[in-house]
């Protein structure tokens, strides 16, 4: 035999008997683990029971909540159990709470548990006291010994999790379930959710609760029904031009309640400027949201009339035009325009202004003047 041939020869039986000796892996007896799992103090069936994660490790307890995993290797393994329960109140998605546990084991002979208790899942109640900027959330407390904190997340679709979502609330107490979110905009639909945890990860989850909050009338005495020294509060009136041309209350004829604003033009000719306002707060304003400016009009002509919608601050001059069709004198008919605030409007109350430049000797009257967010 060449001696090339030779040593080839002896590698091969060096490696036939290394593999025959113990490598930690293949040649390692294998062992199983078993148990029982309790929910509530009670043997919990159909819970699923993996290790370390793995598809060929997982199985479901039986009615008496016992499971049986073979052919586990020896070392240490992460026993995990969990169960999804059956919604009992309202939940997005169809999203479940559950609830789960992780339990550090080593095996290095068949293994039994026979006392495995998972914590008392969580459900988040629907939302209660719901306005236009805050909501009021509660849920059911857990009871698991080593119970750290709640973490509530919010998101604005029911795809929630904890990295999708944004955290709301944060509660270190057991029966600390309750929190009221004053960060809410208006007409907006908001998803939440309640994670559980312990020192060592997430021991369970609630279901999904969504609700959506209130509108909220952003113009202030919009019926000019509150007034003070013959004007109406909460507003800035200016009425330039001759002393025929004028703003003031008209008590007698209203769209509804009891007063309306009369707007008068005086000269033949020209256009004498004028113009209502008021600020509307920042708070309630979304950037690139859309509104809808509703109103009440009446004129003593026939035709076609404008005016201009202007939202100003610091940061911001928008003017909307919008035009008015008037096929009947002195009938009230209500009125809608839509319009979208840019996706930057700055940290400031803007002031909201109807803008009037109409020639000609005529009158006209507003009432019920809304503005509400649409989307």
């Amino acid at each position: 035999m060449k001696i090339r041939d030779c040593c080839i020869f002896a590698l091969l039986i060096v490696a036939i008997f290394l593999s025959c000796e113990d490598d930690g892996t293949s040649s390692q007896e294998l062992h199983s683990v078993s148990g029982y799992v309790f929910y509530s103090d009670l043997p919990a069936e159909n819970i699923t029971v993996s290790i370390d994660g793995k598809i060929n490790h997982m199985v479901r307890t039986n009615s008496d909540g016992y499971f049986n995993l073979a052919g586990v290797r020896p070392g240490d393994h992460q026993l995990t159990i969990r169960k999804n329960l059956t919604k009992s109140h309202k939940s997005a998605a169809n999203v479940q709470s559950f609830s789960e546990k992780t339990y550090d084991i080593s095996v290095y002979e068949d293994l039994v548990l026979n006392f495995l208790k998972l914590p008392k899942a969580v459900q988040l109640y629907d939302a209660d006291a719901i306005t236009s900027s805050s909501a009021e959330l509660a849920w059911s407390p857990t009871d698991d010994d080593n119970f750290r904190e709640y973490k509530l997340y919010k998101h604005n679709t029911s795809g929630l999790d904890e990295t999708t979502g944004t955290l709301a609330h944060v509660s270190t107490s057991l029966f600390d379930t309750l929190f009221v979110d004053e960060t809410l905009n208006p007409n907006e639909a908001y998803f939440y959710r309640v994670y559980v945890m312990d020192d060592f990860g997430r021991i369970g989850g609630s279901n999904i609760v969504d609700f959506q909050t209130n509108n909220v009338q952003l113009i202030r005495n919009f019926g000019f029904e509150e007034t003070s020294a013959s004007v109406p509060t909460n507003w800035q009136l200016f009425a330039g031009g001759d002393t025929d041309t004028f703003i003031r209350i008209d008590t007698v004829d209203a769209f509804e309640g009891n007063n309306s604003l009369n707007f008068n033009h005086g000269a033949e000719t020209g256009c004498w400027e004028m113009w209502i306002s008021q600020d509307l707060d920042r708070n309630y304003l979304i950037a690139g949201a859309v509104y809808e400016l509703t109103f009440a009009f009446k004129a003593d002509f026939v035709g076609q009339s404008m005016f201009n919608l202007i939202l100003r601050n610091p940061e911001l001059d928008q003017w909307d035009s919008v035009w008015i069709s008037i096929e009947n004198a002195n009938q009230w008919f209500e009125h809608t325009h839509e319009f979208a605030l840019p996706n930057d409007i700055g940290n400031y109350d803007l002031e909201f202004s109807v803008h009037f430049c109409s020639p000609g000797a005529k009158s006209w009257w507003l009432d019920n003047l809304q503005i509400m967010r649409l989307d």
